[in-house]
């Protein structure tokens, strides 16, 4: 009854997704396209929450695209920048970057949400709770950005409490196109960004890469006194090949590598730490489609080895390596237009070890199914289910289901959405390796379910959603900081309202407004749980000229949080404005350059550690 009445129910949906001309990757390493009406929104094709190339109409779960035309209105360079744009997101960093940052998706533990970039997993089993550490990751080389929120268990497996993240790097097309970009700013901080995509005879190439290094500023906050500035540098490539080998008949591969160095502090302290992390992945799949487009299938393999050095300046490194290996197939059928199912199976394997003889490894199997009818015009409904067998913790069964409905006709039309989902995460080998022997550690669980609306307006051009959402989760896992080992918290309950509005294009405005009221508490103990603001407000408003002239302007708004579980330690909001400005010398070229903190805003997100002052950029780009 419950699955019937959300599915039946009017319902959810977040921040709209933006108009985008490139192919979209993310559905295991697939691939689908984008088709912009005039200046209308409303056609946009989504892989991440579905897996498969998908209407947004026809997604039932809360998503955000942000494609490569917002990330350079907003001159966006690291991908916290976009992130933490975005409704139902926050953002929490010990510093600079290259300084550890998690990201909060409506509440949940940064190692609760699934971390991809074109679609492979690069969550790092070497971290503390299997998580992906965001810190130092630029943005520079991907064209686009999905984040479903919302429970994806059934069809992205473990990890996926929170949702979904996947950075997506650009697809080839016919004719070569390319891209360079080249920022300097505060602090001696240097940017330089290429990519290149196009044909080889019958084989699609891309191409990129990014450099990033500046001296930056003190991890431990400048005004509480530190004087020791904190650089980094951070270098990464990607490449991906394609070929057709027959007539319905392809394959494809490619990679994704970036390594950084960088200077860190200790809490309430100035310290020569150094640090190093290096992400590496790789994937292949094989890929048919037949009967009309009607039938597609895929194997593929993907490998992600990420090794990260954290020297002390007193207690020497410490080093991890953590490799995840996930073999995986997929077939879609849709044998009439009202109805289609997807069904998988993967297996995955993730080792751990670390310099002080922390050595071991994990599998799980799984497979998954879920099916879309559509019985009437405007309406489409998802149910899915995931069955998981974990070496260490035996099995699990999880189920999902959601709905769109689109009432009436017409670009300005409003969608109903709802969702319900299932999630399972088992501990990280970190948890489990490295707990001074307490290993009697148990799955966290989680159900979810959000309901919501969006009302386009401006025909098509803009967009107004409201989402309330609700998780609950077991077994969170947290730290013990007198006893020195992880314990399992037993319930959290996050809750929420997210609002956006978005407008892109009309008359040569855009606009992005995206507001979160989240309630993230601990029902043992009551707390609130840490880092998580209960408010989030961010607003941008841009205006382009036919002169080739844009300005822009962005407000945020951090509410205050607690930055322990004990809630002893508050940490107050801030307020932080940016201005930027940009002007096209030719069709090709295009300058421009930005205020950061504009009012040179006092703040800590972690308590002890800095946030950038008043700080200046400029650029330039080169399309081809």
């Amino acid at each position: 009854m419950k699955y019937m009445f959300l599915l039946g129910t009017a319902l959810a949906v977040s921040t709209p997704a933006m108009a985008q001309e490139d192919p979209a990757d993310g559905n295991g390493w697939g691939g689908g396209c984008c088709q912009l009406t005039g200046n209308r929104i409303r056609d946009d094709i989504v892989v991440t929450a579905t897996r498969e190339p998908t209407p947004i109409t026809q997604v039932g779960q809360s998503v955000s695209v942000v494609t490569r035309d917002e990330i350079e209105r907003t001159q966006a360079t690291t991908a916290t920048d976009v992130l933490a744009r975005l409704p139902g997101v926050s953002v929490s960093q010990s510093g600079g970057f290259g300084q550890p940052a998690s990201v909060f998706v409506r509440g949940a533990e940064n190692a609760q949400s699934l971390v991809l970039i074109d679609g492979v997993r690069i969550n790092d089993p070497g971290d503390v709770g299997g998580g992906f550490d965001f810190g130092a990751l630029p943005i520079g080389q991907f064209d686009r950005v999905e984040v479903v929120r919302g429970s994806s268990g059934v069809l992205w497996g473990s990890r996926a409490i929170g949702g979904v993240i996947n950075f997506i790097t650009a697809r080839p097309t016919e004719e070569w196109t390319a891209r360079g970009q080249a920022e300097y700013g505060w602090r001696d901080r240097r940017q330089a960004s290429v990519s290149a995509s196009g044909l080889v005879g019958p084989v699609g190439l891309t191409l990129g890469g990014n450099w990033l290094k500046g001296d930056g500023f003190s991890a431990f906050n400048e005004r509480r006194g530190a004087t020791e500035k904190d650089g980094f540098e951070s270098k990464s490539a990607n490449a991906r090949a394609s070929i057709e080998l027959a007539p319905g008949l392809s394959a494809d591969a490619g990679g994704f590598y970036t390594k950084a160095n960088y200077d860190y502090d200790n809490t309430g302290a100035d310290a020569l730490n150094v640090g190093m992390k290096r992400d590496s992945l790789g994937y292949a799949n094989l890929r048919y489609e037949g009967l009309d487009g009607r039938l597609n299938a895929r194997v593929g393999y993907g490998l992600n080895d990420t090794r990260r050095i954290s020297d002390d300046a007193v207690y020497g490194p410490y080093t991890t390596n953590g490799r995840t290996e996930r073999f995986e197939g997929q077939v879609g059928f849709a044998p009439v237009e009202m109805a289609g199912i997807v069904v998988g199976a993967e297996t995955e394997k993730q080792t751990f070890d670390d310099n002080y003889g922390s050595k071991d490894s994990t599998s799980i199997d799984s497979v998954y199914g879920n099916l879309t009818l559509r019985p009437l015009a405007g309406l489409t409904l998802n149910g899915g289910v995931r069955y998981d067998d974990n070496s260490d913790f035996g099995d699990r069964t999880t189920f999902a289901a959601n709905g769109a409905w689109v009432i009436g006709g017409g670009p300005d039309a409003p969608v109903l959405r709802a969702s319900y989902g299932e999630g399972f995460k088992a501990p990280s080998l970190y948890q489990l390796y490295t707990n001074a022997g307490f290993r009697a550690l148990d799955p966290e669980t989680s159900k979810s379910w959000d309901v919501g609306v969006e009302q386009p307006f401006a025909q098509g051009a803009g967009r107004f959603t409201l989402t309330y959402f609700d998780r609950k989760t077991k077994n969170l896992i947290d730290y013990d900081y007198a006893n020195w080992n992880y314990y399992n918290v037993g319930r959290a309950r996050a809750q929420g309202v997210e609002l956006g509005m978005q407008v892109t294009n009309w008359q040569g405005f855009d606009l992005n407004l995206a507001y979160t009221y989240l309630d993230a508490t601990n029902e043992i103990t009551g707390a609130r749980l840490a880092r998580r603001p209960k408010s989030n407000l961010y607003a941008s408003l841009d205006k382009a000229w036919g002169v080739g002239l844009k300005l822009g302007a962005d407000l945020s708004v951090g509410g205050g949080r607690y930055d322990d579980s004990a809630n002893t330690q508050y940490l107050e909001g801030n307020l932080v404005v940016g201005l930027r400005s940009s002007f096209a010398v030719t069709r090709n070229v295009e300058v421009y350059g930005r205020v950061e903190n504009l009012f040179d805003a006092h703040y800590e997100v972690v308590r002890t550690y800095g946030t950038p002052g008043r700080s200046a950029y400029a650029g330039v780009r080169v399309k081809m």
